[in-house]
């Protein structure tokens, strides 16, 4: 059993010496100012020190009541904080999942619903920046970035798909390319954030010229709808226009290439296991499993 005073005691002490009145510690109290008098009176005699000097206008604490005052006001507010943290509802559960926006817009979003159903009671947050850092330093949860596998023992990485690009325009556009040449001659829209996409594809496809002619747009998914509505060639990867091929919105006359490069979920390997975040991996997995196309 601790040795400690009686709480009334304490409580009363603590009033009065944050108001420096007896008085004003009975209103704070909703007691008497002979209640608050016995209960210090009875904490002094339990401790064997004066803890005020009274006064004719007031009260003030002696070294030894600014020392327990001190405590009292440290202990109240740590039991205050622990008693408000106990008594506030669960915490609501967040995932925060990181990727480009055309990736977001284009692949992610037309499925997530689905994950949302398993787990309604967690919030998705989007984010379309983030990095290495970001994900361990937890802000966010997941990454999905195309590239190489990372060579950090601290990040786990799961690839999604192997990334194959190509040249994707309106299914009516007028003769459409039939060999990798036949693009020099066409309207081509280019990406800000990817701008050596078309070359990237031309040396892959054989094709020594230089790419650069035709619009620079500021994001993949603006290339792609120009490229839906009639206006000339976006050079995309497959994944991303994998339904837009299907429901016939686009045609890809010349296919796609792989590309030495791949789409990965990074995870932080130290809370992978957590259950919100492998929910999201098991499932992200088999989307992009039954996603998985073979190349044209």
């Amino acid at each position: 059993m601790r040795r400690l005073p009686p709480l009334r005691a304490i409580q009363s002490f603590e009033a009065a010496a944050d108001h420096a009145s007896f008085s004003r510690a009975a209103t704070a109290l909703c007691v008497t100012h002979s209640a608050i008098s016995h209960q210090i009176r009875a904490l002094e005699e339990w401790l064997g020190k004066d803890l005020f000097v009274r006064h004719n206008s007031g009260v003030r604490l002696t070294p030894e009541g600014e020392q327990l005052k001190s405590a009292c006001n440290a202990a109240f507010s740590r039991l205050e904080d622990e008693c408000a943290r106990i008594r506030a509802p669960a915490l609501e559960r967040k995932l925060t999942i990181a990727c480009s926006a055309s990736f977001l817009a284009h692949w992610l979003l037309p499925r997530i619903e689905r994950f949302s159903r398993q787990l309604p009671q967690l919030v998705l947050n989007f984010q379309t920046s983030g990095d290495v850092d970001a994900l361990l330093s937890q802000r966010v949860d997941a990454l999905i970035l195309s590239g190489q596998a990372p060579a950090s023992a601290d990040i786990d990485a799961t690839c999604l798909a192997a990334d194959a690009i190509g040249p994707v325009c309106a299914p009516n556009w007028p003769h459409p390319p039939r060999a990798p040449q036949d693009i020099l001659a066409l309207p081509l829209f280019h990406a800000t954030s990817r701008l050596d996409a078309w070359n990237e594809w031309a040396g892959m496809a054989g094709l020594s010229a230089n790419l650069h002619h035709g619009q620079t747009l500021d994001s993949l998914s603006l290339t792609i709808e120009a490229a839906r509505s009639g206006l000339g060639f976006a050079i995309t990867p497959q994944l991303l226009v994998r339904r837009d091929l299907e429901e016939g919105r686009l045609i890809a006359p010349l296919g796609f290439i792989q590309a030495e490069r791949s789409t990965f979920l990074y995870l932080s390997a130290a809370r992978k296991t957590q259950p919100d975040i492998a929910a999201f991996r098991h499932w992200l997995v088999q989307e992009a499993d039954s996603d998985a196309p073979p190349l044209i």
